[in-house]
């Protein structure tokens, strides 16, 4: 775009001219390539500027992506979790989680079906929110 008004611009000092001397031209022909070579050196800047905050940008995206996939953090330990936690998982009510608290410990989340602790259908409500450890 600033190249298109150089030359426009350019176009514009030649037909002027013209009628004026050579050096007076050339003056301002340097002058305008000067400004636009100052624009330019501003527009990299903010360019490289821009580009670096992108990167950090996504860097930051990736990294979140990666510990939210690796993250258990969310997930509600069976053999300490507090009857309020417990109750916060879908489909938990207050009997369901004395239940569950009745027969720790658990070597694995899936003792919940096998032991009848809790229905298979309540089970696959909260599998992907509890841990065993």
């Amino acid at each position: 775009m600033k190249r298109l008004c150089f030359v426009a611009l350019l176009v514009l000092i030649l037909a002027m001219g013209c009628s004026q001397d050579t050096a007076k031209t050339r003056d301002e022909a340097a002058k305008t390539a000067s400004q636009v070579k100052q624009e330019s050196k501003e527009a990299t800047k903010e360019l490289k500027k821009g580009a670096e905050e992108a990167r950090e940008q996504g860097k930051a995206i990736a990294e979140g992506v990666r510990e939210g996939w690796n993250s258990d953090s969310k997930s509600v330990d069976l053999n300490s979790a507090s009857k309020d936690q417990l109750m916060g998982l879908p489909g938990i009510d207050a009997a369901s989680a004395d239940r569950i608290m009745a027969a720790r410990p658990y070597h694995a989340k899936e003792e919940l079906t096998s032991r009848r602790i809790i229905s298979r259908d309540e089970y696959q409500k909260i599998q992907d929110h509890v841990t065993a450890k």
